[in-house]
């Protein structure tokens, strides 16, 4: 029984580039899907997982600011936190990489790259634990509760005297009664 192949998906709009990777990755266990735009990735997503993805920053020919591939990196991490990537970038350079890691990334090649240092910074991204941070306390839906609570135990201690509660809760007069009509007080 052979070892499952990992699955990447390379985000390039080079086609050589692609056809490149394509050989240097089916040699060292991995399966790999190229998409030359960021919609055609998307698709791919959509149809299935992946161990892994490798990322161009730029997707124009002539465009070297990095930002598409800075958008796609953005959209990826808050879609999917759990899935490595790792940014591949020739004419964007070094500070563009950085950035990237920053946003997200796992670690960068830069091109052309070296086939073995290739392999070895996608294994070494998919075998890193990966640290997601856990989501936002959920927003206290008794909210509205506590502010009627509020506002009435203010009330009560001001014999609802208007002008006393308002001060006390740091509202002006009209705020207060606007609040009071709201929750039926």
């Amino acid at each position: 029984m052979s070892d499952p192949r990992r699955k990447a998906l390379f985000l390039d709009d080079d086609a050589d580039i692609l056809a490149a990777a394509d050989l240097a990755l089916r040699r060292h266990g991995y399966d790999m899907t190229g998409a030359q735009t960021p919609d055609e990735a998307r698709a791919r997503l959509a149809d299935s997982k992946f161990d892994i993805i490798l990322l161009d920053l730029n997707f124009r020919r002539g465009d070297t600011s990095g930002e598409a591939g800075l958008a796609f990196l953005e959209e990826r991490k808050r879609l999917d936190p759990h899935t490595p990537v790792v940014v591949v970038t020739g004419h964007s350079g070094l500070s563009i990489a950085v950035q990237a890691m920053r946003v997200g990334a796992e670690d960068f090649v830069v091109k052309p790259w070296h086939n073995d240092r290739l392999i070895a910074t996608l294994n070494a991204a998919i075998e890193q634990p990966r640290v997601v941070p856990p989501p936002p306390p959920p927003v206290d839906l008794n909210l509205e509760r506590s502010e009627r609570e509020l506002i009435r135990e203010a009330l009560n201690r001001h014999a609802f005297n208007i002008s006393h509660a308002a001060k006390e809760l740091g509202l002006t007069r009209a705020a207060l009664y606007r609040r009071m009509e709201k929750h039926g007080l």
